[in-house]
């Protein structure tokens, strides 16, 4: 990879906040400063400052400059696939909202996908619920749940309970849960994840994917996706089983 000079100031300034050597709210070098200091082109400069403003590490003001952002609240979570997002927000007494954006049949090209990781063959229907986590009202999380419909039949009219798929579940009877075949990547987010998380096209997703079973009857529920703003967790993983 070449290291051009937009990435050469980028990463450099980006150092300097790491070691603290410019803390929030400290005034960057100016365009041509840095310009200077690397031997680079203005444009250059100022391509690696749009950079970092679209990750959210500095801002601008109109005509004084820019500066180091204050660093967002970072929230401890233990990824696990039996305990609900609001009990671990609650354990923190964190605020946090939980608001469903999606409640229907999953689309075909969805219903292929994921049919095997459910154990489920084409007679059966999926049904996928998407909700928006929202902490300290900050937009942090898209939750989607994939949920075989011939175990739970009235879930298309049942919809409006489905705020806590694991509340829904545990009405339903099905209490003893686990979590099996997990998977964590990371990706860019889409321009729809952007609105809905309000973050730039540079802000990295960790994403945690995930089926969970009832233990009791060795039945495999839903196949769970979830979207993490990687600037707004702290995560840990569980060796639960």
């Amino acid at each position: 990879m070449e290291i051009t000079k937009e990435i050469l100031i980028r990463s450099k300034v980006h150092e300097m906040i790491l070691r603290g050597e410019l803390q929030p709210g400290d005034k960057l070098p100016s365009e041509n400063e840095l310009a200077d200091l690397y031997d680079a082109k203005r444009i250059d400069a100022r391509n690696a400052l749009v950079q970092l403003e679209k990750m959210g590490i500095v801002y601008g003001r109109q005509g004084v400059g820019r500066f180091v952002n204050e660093p967002l609240p970072t929230i401890e979570f233990l990824i696990t696939g039996t305990t609900s997002f609001s009990e671990k927000m609650k354990e923190q007494n964190i605020p946090y909202e939980s608001r469903v954006i999606y409640a229907d049949y999953a689309s075909d090209a969805e219903q292929e996908h994921y049919r095997d990781s459910l154990r489920t063959g084409k007679d059966v229907k999926i049904f996928k619920v998407s909700r928006l986590r929202i902490v300290n009202e900050v937009p942090c999380a898209i939750h989607i749940s994939y949920i075989r419909e011939d175990l739970f039949p009235h879930i298309y009219k049942e919809r409006a309970d489905l705020q806590s798929v694991y509340n829904y579940f545990k009405a339903a009877g099905r209490e003893n849960l686990s979590s099996k075949d997990r998977v964590v990547l990371t990706q860019f987010p889409t321009l729809e994840e952007m609105k809905l998380l309000q973050c730039s096209e540079l802000v990295p997703l960790l994403v945690f994917e995930t089926d969970t079973y009832d233990k009791d009857t060795d039945e495999c529920l839903e196949r769970v996706k979830i979207l993490y703003r990687s600037d707004l967790f702290k995560h840990q993983l569980s060796d639960e089983s």
